[in-house]
């Protein structure tokens, strides 16, 4: 059975799967070398890679809040704010969240296991995700340093904010 993107837009939709659309990853990727080996992908293996990319940064410990409770994944957030002490409006997915997921699902489309050494799964492990997506988890491979960049001022390694 195919997997359907439902992307977040920013009312924290209880059913999402994705951050970004498979046309907003089109257009992200559009600006960088590798365009050409994502539109060669099918549009299926497209999908499962955003859809994981979206699921594996949800798990990332975010400065902030889940603006609703309802939500599925991570974003939107609320007390978020810039490097630069600006606040992230907590009422959509911002533009840099959207590009980390558009080269994250790419990396993923080129693998051919599954690549996070933090996963907690035995390296050597089959997964099988849905949409027909399975990975062998491998050992001691992380995130690409582009992503990593992308999100860092806004995760946080040390503490977990809890809504009380």
């Amino acid at each position: 059975m195919p997997l359907t993107l439902i992307v977040e837009d920013g009312t924290g939709r209880p059913d999402a799967n994705a951050r970004a659309s498979r046309a907003g990853v089109r257009a992200v990727l559009a600006r960088v070398p590798f365009t050409e080996a994502w539109a060669a992908c099918a549009t299926e293996k497209q999908d499962q890679s955003i859809a994981e990319a979206s699921a594996w940064l949800t798990r990332r410990t975010w400065c902030g809040i889940r603006t609703y409770e309802r939500q599925a994944l991570a974003f939107p957030r609320a007390h978020l704010v810039t490097p630069d002490g600006y606040a992230v409006a907590s009422n959509l997915v911002p533009a840099w969240l959207i590009e980390a997921v558009a080269r994250l699902a790419f990396w993923l489309s080129q693998q051919t296991a599954t690549p996070f050494a933090d996963s907690g799964v035995q390296p050597g492990t089959r997964l099988n995700l849905p949409g027909g997506l399975s990975f062998t988890v491998a050992g001691g491979v992380t995130m690409p340093p582009d992503v990593r960049a992308l999100i860092a001022p806004y995760v946080t390694t040390s503490a977990t904010v809890v809504r009380l």
